[in-house]
């Protein structure tokens, strides 16, 4: 009996190790900036398959401005509500298997966003607008923004501090922007309706977001920027190009820290991976948009 009990143990112990290594010999190995990638031109790719795209619903990343960590939105399912934040860190050159956030609650959490100095990061849990801020290598206890910018989602930090990010207020549904005076958040304004998720470039100059759109019961989503012109007023939402727009399900668009990659997720075959394209495709919709 004795025998056969350390025989059960044995194997259970080779089953065990057999399926450790199995797993971590399937993770990728990665190396450089953008995981050593080949970069796109102006047709978009799906982006590191087996890391960032996976057969989950994948959610559009952000990058350290080191480029040597990344954090992401995950879950299961497209419908599901359990979605989770994950992050990798790039040592020795080569990018690691990712964990969970190192501040996470378990709770839901999505929507990541480095600063501009990427020592502060800004994040969603639920819908609540949090921050966490990186001292001496390691991320610490996130805290909520005070009011009036405490709710809502998809932050997007300006160089100066002005934060942007999708809310509905007063009635109103869309972009809403708060500017940092001596240190307080500004009461916030509506400054693009009806759209969503942002990315603002550090002196905001320009603006990438989604917008929805329903025709025939049927809802799609594309991909859109804006320009601040001289008088300090967002321009009309101008489309990018159909070859971003191709599926009508992109969204969540973020240029990476350098200004050479736009990134955002798409729906294909039933399953939504990230995407990354040349990001000359939006300076090309400021010229053809004059």
């Amino acid at each position: 009996m004795m025998k056969k009990m350390i025989g059960l143990l044995i194997l259970a112990m080779i089953m065990f190790n057999a399926l450790f290594f199995t797993q971590e010999e399937s993770f990728p190995v990665m190396e450089g900036p953008y995981f050593g990638l080949q970069p796109p031109g102006e047709e978009p790719l799906r982006f590191a398959p087996g890391f960032l795209s996976s057969s989950d619903y994948d959610i559009t990343p952000t990058f350290s401005p080191t480029l040597d960590e990344v954090f992401f939105g995950r879950r299961p399912t497209e419908e599901g509500r359990d979605n989770k934040l994950y992050y990798s860190t790039r040592v020795n050159n080569r990018w690691q298997k990712p964990l969970p956030a190192p501040f996470s609650s378990g709770a839901v959490e999505y929507e990541a966003q480095f600063s501009v100095d990427g020592k502060t990061l800004f994040f969603n849990r639920g819908r609540r607008l949090y921050f966490s801020n990186k001292s001496d290598g390691t991320w610490g206890e996130p805290r909520m923004l005070k009011p009036p910018v405490d709710e809502g989602m998809c932050v997007a930090p300006a160089r100066n501090g002005t934060l942007y990010f999708t809310a509905a207020r007063n009635r109103t549904y869309g972009i809403f922007r708060s500017r940092l005076m001596e240190g307080r958040y500004e009461e916030p304004e509506i400054v693009i309706p009806m759209a969503a998720h942002p990315w603002i470039d550090p002196d905001e100059s320009f603006m990438v977001f989604d917008k929805y759109d329903i025709s025939g019961g049927v809802q799609t989503s594309k991909l859109y920027v804006s320009f601040m012109k001289k008088d300090g007023i967002w321009s009309d939402p101008a489309e990018l190009d159909k070859r971003i727009n191709a599926t009508g399900t992109e969204l969540i668009p973020k240029i990476s820290p350098d200004g050479k990659y736009l990134f955002f997720q798409r729906k294909v075959n039933g399953n939504t991976d990230i995407y990354w394209v040349d990001a000359g495709v939006v300076v090309k919709e400021k010229t053809s948009s004059r």
